[in-house]
Parts: structure tokens; C-alpha cells; sequence
């Protein structure tokens, strides 16, 4: 995605996932790992208030509350490097985040998740692989995750359509009437694809005796013909039906109608939901990971 700019302040998307943080660009692992001493290497290398931190190196373990500690604060510095180095966003640039959070919690957490982003020393000066960066956030717009991820469509909606956003940790569902979301009909459940990751690491080092990887069961979610032992592709395509099989319970238990509505699956568990669910018409996917982000950039440009 190209560069968003308007009377020199910048406009960036980021989706702070329990997995991935995800930008218009970029996408990297959310892990954080700070350091004792300066590292060797600077790939991945963020130096923040004097302190060394590994970014995106690996997945962290999910959080109760993400606002508990800074570790999202420094992928979120992280992630606006890399955006700008993309679209070359000058060095001292004004910018403008969109962000969201889950449709349940979007009324009672978006102030706190706003303040967390936006703090009080600007503008914040970080270095990224031994480069320097100078930013100043001169706002955070917030917007319900799920909704952002169609928000250019729903104006092309017509008659009654559910958008199932199967994230990481929880699946939002929304339903729109007209282009239209309905309020009360909005809802969020913690069903994890995470979960299903580690029931897979768990059962092929119960089974075979060794743990097949993180990255390789995403990898193979995406990309079938990875080079992986068929018994272990057996097993996870087997995993993989029954979380499939359980969003569609989740639908089924809470009323939706998933014969006579159109159905939008969008997030990381879209592409799960078109290769082992139920199949139709009227189901669609929208398999980019950003989709999200890139709708939170975009309501922030059209609100700035």
C-alpha cells in the first residue's frame, strides 16, 4: 500500500494481534525480548530510552490485558519504522495511528488503548537496526476490528450479511443489514486459533516424537504442498476440520444464519474457514492478514 499523507501528517494502520502485528506492508511475529547488553547482531534490534529489545522473533504467550506492560508500545514503534522505510516517511514526520480492538471491548477499552499509544513525550525518538527514527504521534484514532476490515465494502451490501472476523485469540461476528451493522448483534468469542497450534504441537510430539513447529503448521495453512511428512499433514488437516466445525457451532448457537445470508469470513482463520468449512455461494473470504490494518489506515485518513 502506497504511502497515505494529507497536509504532511501520515496516516498509519496498525493491527495489534495476539500472533501477528500487521501494518498496509508489513507483517512480523509480536514477540519482544529484552537484553542485558548491547546485541550482536542489529537485525530486529530496537534501542528504546537506553534498552536493547529483539522484535518479532518469535510469537510472546497471549496476554490478559496488553496494555499491562510497553511490550505493544515498542512493536508499534517498530512496525512505524518499517512502514516508513517503505514509503520513505521522512525522518521527524507527523503521524496519525488507526488502530482497533475486538468488537466487545471496543466501548470500554478504546480510551485506555488510545492513552497507551499516546503518550505525553513527543515527539519519541527510537533506533531500528542501527537506524534513527523521530516520530510524533500527533493522534490515535480507534476503530472496532472486524468492521474496518470491510468498512469499504459495506456501502455495496445489500439485504442481510454476516462478517466473521476468526482472529488469533477471539472471532468477532457482525451483522449488517443493508450495509448497516447492527449493533446488538455484534459479538465476540474467545475461540483460539492459537490453541489449535499448540494442541497440534502437542499431539505430534505425543504421536511422533517430535514437535512440529509453530511456523510450519502456519506455513502449511497457507501453502498445502509444503514439504511436510504426510501423517503430519494428516493430523493437522484433521485439527483443522474440527476448529472449522466449531466457528460454524459458534454461528449456528448464537442464531446466525449462515443459509440465507451472505457470509464475509476475513483474519488470519479465513483461509482455515475456505479449505475445511462449509462451502457456498453466498460464503466468501477475505484471506489478507492486513485487511484490518489497512482498514483502520483508511477510516483514520477519511475521520483526519
Amino acid at each position: 500500500m502506497r504511502d497515505t499523507i494529507s497536509n504532511d501528517i501520515y496516516y498509519l494502520g496498525i493491527d495489534h494481534g495476539n500472533h501477528l502485528m500487521k501494518g498496509a506492508n508489513h507483517i512480523m511475529e509480536n514477540g519482544v525480548e529484552a537484553l542485558e547488553t548491547k546485541p550482536t547482531f542489529s537485525a530486529n534490534t530496537l534501542v528504546y530510552n537506553g534498552h536493547f529489545y529483539k522484535i518479532g522473533e518469535s510469537r510472546m504467550n497471549v496476554k490478559d490485558n496488553k496494555l499491562d506492560d510497553d511490550d505493544y508500545y515498542l512493536l508499534t514503534l517498530v512496525l512505524m519504522a518499517k512502514e516508513s522505510i517503505t514509503r520513505e516517511i521522512p525522518y521527524g514526520a507527523h503521524v496519525v495511528l488507526g488502530v482497533g480492538m475486538p468488537l466487545k471491548q471496543f466501548a470500554t477499552v478504546r480510551k485506555q488503548f488510545v492513552k497507551y499509544l499516546m503518550r505525553e513525550r513527543q515527539p519519541v525518538h527510537f533506533r531500528y537496526e542501527d537506524q534513527a527514527f523521530e516520530f510524533t504521534i500527533d493522534n490515535v484514532m480507534a476503530f472496532p476490528q472486524c468492521y474496518a476490515a470491510v468498512a469499504e465494502q459495506l456501502s455495496n451490501m445489500s439485504g442481510e450479511c454476516l462478517i466473521v472476523d476468526v482472529g488469533s485469540w477471539t472471532i468477532d461476528i457482525m451483522s449488517v443489514r443493508n450495509g448497516v451493522p447492527i449493533e446488538s448483534k455484534c459479538e465476540t468469542f474467545t475461540e483460539s486459533m492459537i490453541s489449535v497450534i499448540q494442541d497440534i504441537k502437542s499431539r505430534t510430539s505425543e504421536l511422533y516424537g517430535k514437535e512440529l513447529s509453530e511456523s510450519k503448521i502456519t506455513e502449511y495453512i497457507h501453502n498445502p504442498n509444503v514439504t511436510i511428512p504426510d501423517k503430519y499433514k494428516k493430523l493437522m488437516d484433521e485439527a483443522f476440520k474440527r476448529f472449522a466445525d466449531r466457528v460454524e457451532g459458534i454461528l449456528k448457537e448464537n442464531g446466525h444464519d449462515t443459509e440465507f445470508s451472505d457470509v464475509i469470513y476475513v483474519g488470519g482463520g479465513a483461509t482455515i474457514m475456505k479449505n475445511y468449512g462449509k462451502q457456498s455461494n453466498n460464503i466468501s473470504y477475505i484471506e489478507d492478514v492486513r485487511a484490518n490494518a489497512i482498514g483502520y489506515e483508511l477510516l483514520a485518513r477519511k475521520m483526519g
